[in-house]
This record gives structure tokens, sequence and C-alpha cells, in this order.
């Protein structure tokens, strides 16, 4: 179990930082809700609250080894 916990920690820290750089905030989730935390979405990802699908294209092989 101990080698497990550096492996998620870096998981977490890569996906906070994807969302750092290509995230945005659900227009749904602001609409619907404005006084509540927006959901943020990765392009091409779907808010688990709306249903709203991001239409921007998925980030490229070069914009993940990014981060």
């Amino acid at each position: 179990m101990g080698d497990l916990a550096p492996i998620f920690n870096a998981m977490k820290y890569r996906r906070r930082e994807l969302r750092r750089l290509y995230g945005v905030e659900c227009p749904e989730c602001k609409a619907r809700r404005p006084r509540a935390n927006a959901s943020i979405l990765l392009p091409g990802q779907k808010c688990k609250v709306d249903g709203y699908v991001d239409i921007r294209p998925r980030l490229t092989e070069e914009q993940l080894g990014r981060v």
C-alpha cells in the first residue's frame, strides 16, 4: 500500500494542472446555479451535473505532455 500514495498524488497533481491550463467553467452550471461553483471542464468532457458537453476539440498529445 505504501507504493500507491505517490502514484495517486502525482495523478491528482496532473489532473489539477490540466484543469488549470485548459479547463473552463461549465456555462450550464453558471446559468442554472449562479451562486454555486461551476464544474471545470476539459475539452470534450461532459458535466456530471448538467450533462453539458464541452464542444472544444480534445487535447493533443503535445498539450497533454506539456504538464
